[in-house]
């Protein structure tokens, strides 16, 4: 399971110095383009892990009002 982050990271190290030997205004767009992928992903993702976890908290039984 942390196998895959790990790559992410090794990947975007990996970039970030070879953008560091390139143009500047390259890695910067690149990095730009990076977190907007990031800030897609978590606006999709976010509410469909919040409506679940809602869901599953309120199907918990506490045995409180029986």
């Amino acid at each position: 399971m942390l196998s895959q982050p790990r790559s992410v990271c090794a990947a975007f190290r990996r970039r970030h110095r070879a953008a560091r030997r390139c143009e500047r205004g390259s890695y910067t767009t690149e990095l730009i383009i990076g977190i907007t992928i990031v800030v897609a992903i978590t606006a999709v993702v976010g509410p469909i892990l919040i409506d679940t976890f809602t869901d599953a908290a309120k199907n918990i039984d506490l045995g409180v009002g029986e």
